[in-house]
């Protein structure tokens, strides 16, 4: 009897810290079937776009749109240029049960580009955090003025979910609202532009990195 008392004693501090970890969950409303139930997971808006070179348009480029969720899945597909310049892919959505899962750290890597001359030039590359939709993204894919000539920038534009912590890209293509480049690349130079001018240029020293 007293063993078995001991016994219950010892059981019951690991049945509350049981409780305790699962209440969370149940309130939440996961179960284990629900971990594997599949969701919609938004990896790109519509996007639209412009390739020139030294203002006048580019036909007949392959533009490569790559987008890659946390499974490892690239998804690829390919645009030609018209005669216009014009290029365009359709908005990409898939299926799956990781959102579902507790703690998952869900983000999109979304990747547009062409390859010239052994070199790849990024038209768009930015990570999409969560699974859906982010408006300030849409916003930017409806319209790619993608100039050959210009150098790749990393921009910042605004969150609208967080004021004190702005989207970031990457891209040869310019626009003209909510655009702050911040770091340019030529070549083997990267410069840090301040106050978003191309005019006010620090080229970064890279030896003593």
């Amino acid at each position: 009897m007293i063993k078995r008392s001991l016994f219950s004693r010892r059981r019951f501090p690991l049945l509350l810290l049981s409780c305790a970890l699962a209440t969370p969950f149940i309130s939440q409303g996961f179960d284990m079937f629900g971990w594997f139930k599949k969701q919609e997971v938004f990896l790109s808006s519509e996007v639209n776009g412009v390739v020139t070179e030294n203002g006048e348009a580019v036909a007949n480029l392959e533009v490569i749109r790559s987008l890659m969720y946390i499974d490892g899945k690239d998804h690829v597909d390919v645009s030609i240029t018209d005669s216009t310049g014009h290029f365009y892919f359709p908005q990409k959505s898939i299926r799956s049960s990781i959102p579902s899962k507790p703690f998952s750290e869900d983000r999109v890597s979304q990747q547009i580009f062409i390859t010239k001359d052994d070199k790849t030039i990024p038209f768009w590359g930015a990570t999409q955090r969560g699974y859906h939709e982010i408006i300030e993204f849409t916003e930017k894919l409806t319209l790619l003025n993608c100039e050959l000539t210009n150098k790749r920038v990393d921009f910042e534009f605004k969150n609208k979910n967080n004021e004190h912590l702005n989207h970031t890209a990457t891209s040869i293509c310019r626009w003209n609202e909510d655009y702050v480049p911040v770091w340019l690349y030529d070549g083997d130079k990267e410069y840090r532009i301040y106050d978003g001018n191309f005019n006010k240029l620090e080229e970064r020293n890279l030896k003593g990195i």
